[in-house]
């Protein structure tokens, strides 16, 4: 068989497992669901991949873009962290919210899972840090310290996607909206 045609099942297998995932979060995705979606068999799969890379590859994937989507745009700092605060609880981010949720439990129990969060987590807060630098650069605000304060607006919007997800707490999207945009407003100094 020759490499291209072994890339492209790769790939096919790759993208069916984002969409299972998407679908039904990590720890419902079954190999099952991934081949039916691929349209291929079981063999085939266990060939490539074993499940624990491929769900972690899979994951990685739609992560990066993810990551792309957010942080690698040619905007302005200020339209990038608008887009960040309004875009952050929409109902259309809730299927990325469990699965990065359920990314970090499964984290400690599965090495490739681990590997794929660590990467994506990484790349996720220098692209927020990024952006925190660039809006001080450009005179947006000021911040003593853009990577710090990245990881702590991560936190709080991980915290609060954590809430919404669980339903535990009486945090709507909305006020989520407004804790994440007052997290940033006392990281720069100011009250809002």
């Amino acid at each position: 068989m020759s490499t291209r045609k072994s890339r492209e099942r790769q790939a096919t297998l790759i993208d069916a497992t984002i969409e299972v995932l998407v679908e039904s979060g990590l720890t419902a995705a079954t190999t099952r669901a991934v081949t039916q979606r691929a349209g291929v068999g079981t063999g085939l799969l266990n060939h490539y991949f074993r499940w624990p890379e491929l769900r972690a590859a899979a994951w990685q994937a739609l992560f990066e873009e993810v990551a792309k989507d957010q942080f690698e745009q040619e905007q302005t700092a200020q339209i990038v962290m608008e887009r960040y605060f309004r875009e952050a609880f929409v109902e259309a981010a809730r299927p990325y919210w469990r699965l990065w949720i359920e990314a970090t439990e499964l984290a400690a129990s599965d090495k490739p899972m681990r590997n794929a969060l660590k990467s994506i987590q990484a790349r996720m807060q220098d692209g927020l840090a990024r952006v925190l630098s660039d809006g001080c650069e450009s005179g947006s605000w000021r911040l003593p310290d853009p990577e710090a304060s990245a990881l702590r607006l991560g936190a709080l919007y991980d915290g609060l996607a954590g809430l919404l997800i669980s339903g535990i707490s009486p945090v709507s999207p909305d006020s989520a909206e407004k804790h994440l945009r007052k997290a940033f407003a006392l990281e720069c100094g100011a009250e809002q």
